[in-house]
């Protein structure tokens, strides 16, 4: 009887107003009350009962939320920097284009049918920065900024995915729009998809089957035939992002690029929050900052437009010296984990307190030179997108020692993410969940330089 609601949020941007609205909703459901921060840079609610809703929605209209077409078969949270506007090294500030697509999607929140009944969820971003923290290649359409003849637009990936039975990395449509085209182009696409999509097995009807289909000159002649001009550039060479940027840590205090300001990156371990930490991150954005908070699509968050001067008391906030640190330990800051058992009916296993808890007993086995990103997803699903990560772990039922049904994980390793993209590939197979720490710690031995604490306490 009780449910999750979630929230369009546009680029991660979020209010203090909005954060006190999501808090005071939860805080009356009690054990189940409570919040996450997604992978799709937005919130989701828990434990909402269905009687409460028609209130809950009016309350979220005025603080200008929605949670209008935020599931099913519809176009999933737009996403771009999570620094957007506020980064020295930004290429291009995505809000305006992210908040443009959310509203084309849902006419203004007034609900668009063309776009609500697709034959799958679909995923969009826009990506503005060197580090892609927006993870164009596992998005169905992303937008890369590029240059052509002078004018600003951005090349186009299509038909990344994640699923129990195929992942797939995004792949070039071989075209080039410029930036007054993102909503045609958006509709073309989805169009496509929506008129010419297979709607029968769902494990098949995600947007890369269909370029399989057709080819993806086929495909990108139907998305051409879709635009208003009927016309579509071919790619540009003039690609904006550098390939050999090294990715920034948004943890802690940066300058930016608003001289005297700088912005403030929490840890929030798995995404989860309770009333009482929104109410808090609200205060200290209004206290410290403009009342904006930032969303990530690792599950933190960001305090932007902090006055310099006032960042060191900011980090003497008590909030910040518990759970939510500016400085996370090295394993817990690449942390990912999808809502597992607790909530999801599909999952497997129990996955937010577990990444938590064998997280905490690898640290205790082996010391880390440099992150290591590490993604739970209690089932094949794979909403905790394991297979991007240097180390996924995906929920199953293997045997125990006695024989016996427990829970369990295929360990993945290898995912990289940014323009050396690629998928991580099954390590292990079944692993008990009992079992995982000790093997961890071996793979960050073999694979990631790990030193075992035993021998470090020797040497010393």
């Amino acid at each position: 009887g009780k449910f999750m609601m979630r929230l369009k949020l546009p680029n991660g941007v979020t209010t203090s107003a909005q954060t006190r609205y999501l808090a005071s909703v939860i805080r009356k459901y009690g054990e189940d009350g409570c919040a996450d921060v997604t992978t799709r840079q937005n919130w989701q609610i828990r434990g909402v009962v269905l009687p409460d809703v028609p209130e809950i929605l009016k309350g979220l209209a005025s603080v200008g939320l929605t949670s209008l077409q935020s599931g099913m078969d519809n176009v999933r949270n737009p996403v771009g920097n999570p620094i957007a506007g506020i980064d020295p090294d930004e290429i291009v500030d995505t809000r305006p284009y992210t908040n443009l697509l959310s509203h084309f999607i849902t006419a203004n929140s007034r609900g668009n049918p063309d776009f609500s009944n697709l034959p799958r969820k679909w995923n969009v971003c826009v990506v503005g920065s060197h580090d892609l923290y927006e993870h164009p290649h596992i998005n169905d359409l992303a937008y890369m900024p590029a240059n052509k003849d002078g004018r600003f637009g951005f090349n186009l990936l299509v038909g990344g995915f994640f699923s129990a039975k195929r992942c797939e990395e995004a792949i070039p449509l071989d075209a080039w729009v410029p930036a007054d085209d993102v909503l045609p182009l958006c509709g073309a696409v989805l169009e496509a998809f929506r008129d010419l999509g297979t709607r029968g097995n769902r494990q098949k009807t995600r947007m890369m089957w269909l370029i399989d289909e057709l080819g993806i000159e086929g495909f990108r002649a139907e998305v051409e035939k879709r635009m208003p001009s009927g016309k579509l550039e071919r790619e540009s060479s003039e690609d904006l992002v550098n390939k050999q940027w090294e990715r920034r840590d948004y943890f802690g205090v940066h300058p930016q690029k608003q001289e005297g300001l700088s912005y403030i990156g929490l840890h929030c371990p798995v995404g989860r929050l309770q009333a009482d930490d929104m109410d808090e991150l609200a205060r200290l954005a209004d206290t410290y900052g403009s009342g904006e908070l930032r969303l990530t699509v690792e599950q933190n968050i960001i305090i932007p437009n902090v006055e310099t001067s006032k960042t060191q008391a900011l980090l003497q906030e008590p909030f910040l010296k518990n759970r939510f640190s500016p400085e996370p330990s090295i394993l817990m800051k690449g942390l990912v984990a999808c809502t597992g058992s607790q909530f999801c009916g599909q999952a497997i296993i129990e996955t937010k307190l577990r990444a938590l808890k064998v997280t905490e007993e690898v640290e205790r086995l082996v010391a880390v030179p440099k992150p290591v990103r590490m993604h739970w997803t209690g089932c094949p699903n794979t909403c905790g997108q394991v297979q991007v990560a240097d180390i996924g772990f995906m929920g199953c039922l293997t045997r125990g020692e006695n024989g016996k049904a427990v829970e369990g994980a295929d360990v993945y390793v290898g995912g990289r993410i940014g323009s050396d993209s690629h998928v991580g590939e099954i390590y292990k197979k079944g692993v008990p969940v009992t079992d995982l720490a000790p093997l961890v710690a071996e793979i960050l031995v073999k694979e990631f330089g790990a030193v075992p604490r035993v021998r470090e306490e020797n040497e010393d």
